[in-house]
């Protein structure tokens, strides 16, 4: 008897794991001086609930906003921000096809692919953003970073929106990553 339930109890909980797979986290941030200009790399790791992964089958797109900011540190006042910029990204899945489709609206970028996976790795990689002339950190301060990736949920349509605020499974942020610039 008691095996049985604890083959129930585990089965209970492997079928739970999918609605808990959802996460969102910053990896890594590299920033360099170039050119006179401040460029960032960074990377993060994006698993969607099933509700997101059922939304995009069903011709929703879905939007990630990478969010960053500098600051200058100052001793006796609070921070001061310096530089902060939003970066979008969107993917599509097209039924007729069966492509996704990641877009960088700011930039009109966009590249296919065969797979969710595929997509989701373009989406977390950015490479060589240009955040900010270098001027804009004099040379006398210290700064910190900070980058965060999200899922913006005022790009849902309409109907779907007070379902997605009011529910875990498409609260998709990560925390606050901080680095040195």
């Amino acid at each position: 008897m008691k095996s049985w339930l604890l083959v129930g109890l585990l089965g209970w909980l492997v079928g739970l794991a999918p609605l808990h797979a959802g996460e969102v986290r910053v990896t890594h941030v590299a920033a360099e001086v170039r050119e006179g200009m401040l460029y960032v790399d960074a990377d993060a790791r994006v698993d969607l609930f099933d509700a997101q992964r059922e939304a995009l089958l069903s011709g929703v797109p879905l939007t990630f906003a990478w969010e960053f900011s500098v600051e200058q540190e100052r001793p006796w006042l609070w921070s001061r921000d310096v530089e902060s910029q939003a970066i979008h990204a969107r993917i599509e899945y097209h039924a007729l096809s069966r492509l996704y489709r990641v877009i960088w609206p700011d930039s009109e970028e966009s590249a296919t692919f065969a797979t969710l996976d595929g997509a989701l790795e373009a989406l977390t990689h950015l490479r060589a953003l240009a955040l900010a002339p270098a001027s804009a950190f004099p040379k006398n301060g210290a700064y910190r970073g900070r980058t965060r990736l999200r899922l913006v949920l005022e790009n849902l349509p309409l109907p779907m929106r007070p379902r997605a605020y009011f529910s875990d499974r498409w609260q998709l942020a990560s925390e606050w990553y901080l680095w040195a610039p």
